[in-house]
């Protein structure tokens, strides 16, 4: 079986609990047929829709409310899923049986009734199974339009399988903390392993000075447990100004930062993939790429546990991609995971050639030929790479 020193490193060390902060919602997820998009007089705020289309490089853009009823009336949605990078590293949780302390800015019953077993939030009470919400509210909205590759949208063929994302996302533009968490989790924090932060790529210019809360916030944690490991995830972000202070504030005092190639051009401003990474493993102690073919750590870790952590990650993503939802344990201890992607074997081959200053491990990912789902695989990989480095 492929990486099955990852899943025998999962069985021996993976942790038990997680803290998870800050980003939730649900995702109103859309399979485009073709033609559908073409018929549709976007928005002006979906204009890049064209460009993901064309590059088959995932975007996501922030969008008004009146734009997210826009898409709920007029393209419709095939089924609704937790979503968000905390949302759905939640779900993976559960599934392996790791018990999660989320974070929620709101406590919608609708957000209960998409996640497990296994996954507390704040209540009035102290930490609640996420099934005991019951608050009528709306929740952050994201629209996942999911692309195929070879099939025709505004007259170009996807290049690769891919997704938009339209995000509608008042807590997260407004970087709001829920205080009743904050509290709470002062009581726990003694006895959680693994963290894993993310949720600042939607917050406006103006909220910037926000992110020093997260940062006062991880001071204090670190104080009450210095053995807490800290996995911050990128993404897309909105806002410049948001990116430099998370960059400025949170790389210096976590354990590790995961981004794609696409955060990470933006992270850097730099095309090129080696001066982009050597320019942020300079700032992090570890800097975690995953992409569609592999995925790599550079870290001065013992090589054999970095590598078990990315082929942990890789291994759930693949099992995700395949079956369209997410395993537990003795699930994974069956799988026949496809062959390692052969592209991501030459891009090993060739990033191997380069003499970092830190350790690079690189790991293939496990060639999925015709997923089943697309959504969540990168947050997923993250989680189970958290969760047994």
């Amino acid at each position: 079986m492929y990486y099955r020193c990852g899943l025998k490193q999962a069985r021996a060390y993976m942790a038990g609990r997680i803290l998870l902060a800050f980003n939730v919602n649900v995702d109103a997820v859309k399979h485009a047929r073709q033609g559908e998009l073409d018929a549709l007089r976007l928005p002006k705020e979906l204009s890049p829709l064209r460009e993901c289309a064309a590059t088959g490089e995932q975007r996501e853009v922030y969008v008004s409310r009146r734009t997210m009823e826009f898409l709920l009336e007029n393209l419709g949605y095939d089924f609704l899923a937790i979503g968000g990078q905390c949302g759905q590293a939640a779900l993976a949780a559960s599934r392996l049986g790791v018990k999660s302390y989320l974070h929620l800015a709101e406590r919608c019953r609708a957000v209960g009734e998409l996640l497990g077993e296994h996954v507390l939030v704040a209540g009035d009470r102290g930490f609640v199974s996420v099934r005991e919400l019951d608050e009528e509210c709306s929740p952050a909205m994201h629209f996942v339009i999911e692309l195929k590759r070879g099939e025709v949208h505004f007259g170009n063929a996807v290049p690769e399988n891919t997704r938009f994302i339209a995000s509608w996302d008042p807590a997260g533009e407004e970087l709001s903390i829920d205080t009743t968490f904050v509290e709470l989790i002062r009581g726990e924090i003694g006895s959680i392993p693994k963290g894993m932060i993310s949720g600042f790529h939607l917050a406006k210019p103006e909220r910037a000075g926000r992110v020093r809360e997260v940062e006062r916030l991880i001071e204090e944690w670190r104080e009450l447990n210095p053995e807490l490991f800290l996995h911050l995830e990128l993404a897309q972000y909105r806002s410049a100004r948001v990116l430099r202070e998370v960059r400025r504030r949170l790389f210096p005092i976590v354990d590790s930062v995961g981004f794609d190639r696409a955060e990470l051009r933006q992270l850097t401003g730099e095309a090129q993939l080696i001066p982009a990474l050597e320019e942020v493993s300079a700032e992090v102690e570890r800097a975690v790429l995953h992409c569609s073919s592999y995925a790599l750590c550079l870290s001065d870790d013992y090589p054999k546990q970095v590598k078990a952590a990315l082929q942990f990650g890789s291994l759930l993503a693949a099992f995700r991609a395949e079956h369209g939802r997410l395993p537990s344990i003795a699930e994974l201890e069956r799988f026949s995971p496809p062959k390692p992607c052969r592209a991501g074997i030459e891009a090993r081959r060739e990033l191997m050639k380069h003499r970092f200053d830190k350790g690079l491990v690189v790991v293939p990912a496990l060639y999925v030929d015709n997923p089943k789902a697309t959504v969540g695989l990168g947050d997923t990989f993250a989680l189970g790479f958290t969760l047994v480095v």
